[in-house]
Order: structure tokens, then C-alpha cells, then sequence
């Protein structure tokens, strides 16, 4: 048992209400540990007497006790959870949770991904243009390799084109 659980249990155990393995546990920690031992000799000289039955009635036996009992704790019970989900205020007057350059790396670093997402949209956008003007000449070399070439017809002349490049000192 530790120190935590005697202190919740001291009551308990100077009623008498502990089972026999918690008692034992609580007087081998007492042993043990001189601040709880001290407590409970201060709480037993202070002689605290348990109500005795009859007295226990009359005060927790009447209907009204355990409902009044009741409605005061719910509603203690719900001011603690209204305390602890209560709004702080608006969201840009909340203190941040973290430190100041954490906030500004967080920040920097958000930006860098948006411009970087910015520039592969538009490295993106450019391939896909390439892309669009390769099928385009695909498709223009595609027909040109499907139009039949033009028969020779026997007894015309053809004319070649044949670049000419003088030789050295002839005009």
C-alpha cells in the first residue's frame, strides 16, 4: 500500500470498515512509513468517536438525506465537467501550446509545402502540354506514314534538289 491510498483510507481504517488483508497492508505500511504513522496517531488522539447506529439513522436514514445527496453532487460533479470543456474564448486569443520558434518552423515549414506543391502543379501542367504537343505529332507523323507516296510516271522528268557549295576561290 502506499502513501496515497493510506491518506484516502485513513477514515476507514480508524472505523473499523477495512477488510481484514487491506487492515494488515495498512499497519505493515505504518510500519514502515513515519509521516502516515504519525497521521493516523494524530486523527486517534484527536478521539473520533464512529456513529453508532442509531444516531446514523436519524441523520442518513430520512428519505430526503440520500436524494439531497444526490442532486448536490450531480451538480458538483457537473460544475467540474463544465469547468474543464468551458470555452477559453476565441480561438486567436488562446495561448499556444508550445514555444514561439516552434510556431515559426511549423509555419516556414508550412509554407515551403505550399509553394513546393505550387511548383509541381506547375511542373505538372507543362508536362502535360509537352505531352499534348508529342501526340499531336505523333499522330501528324502517323498520317503522313499512312498517305501512299506518289507513282513516278514513266517518261517524266523528276527534278532533285541539290545543294551547291562552291569550292574555295571559285565565285
Amino acid at each position: 500500500m502506499d502513501c496515497t491510498t493510506v491518506t484516502s483510507r485513513v477514515a476507514a481504517f480508524l472505523d473499523g470498515e477495512l477488510s481484514p488483508g487491506d487492515g494488515e497492508r495498512f499497519i505493515l505500511h505504518m510500519e514502515v512509513c513515519t509521516p502516515c504513522a504519525e497521521l493516523v496517531a494524530k486523527l486517534e488522539a484527536q478521539q473520533f468517536a464512529p456513529l453508532q447506529a442509531e444516531e446514523r439513522e436519524r441523520i442518513c436514514g430520512r428519505g430526503e438525506f440520500w436524494s439531497d445527496m444526490d442532486s448536490v453532487l450531480c451538480a458538483h460533479m457537473d460544475q467540474m465537467v463544465l469547468s474543464k470543456t468551458a470555452c477559453l474564448g476565441p480561438w486567436y486569443q488562446r495561448r499556444v501550446g508550445m514555444p514561439m520558434p516552434m510556431v515559426v518552423a511549423y509555419a516556414a515549414a508550412m509554407l515551403l509545402g505550399v509553394a513546393w506543391g505550387l511548383q509541381q502543379r506547375e511542373r505538372a501542367a507543362a508536362a502535360e502540354l509537352a505531352t499534348e504537343h508529342l501526340g499531336q505529332q505523333l499522330e501528324q507523323e502517323r498520317r503522313l506514314a499512312s498517305q501512299p507516296t506518289p507513282v513516278q510516271e514513266p517518261g517524266k522528268a523528276t527534278y532533285r534538289a541539290v545543294n551547291y557549295t562552291p569550292e574555295r576561290g571559285a565565285f
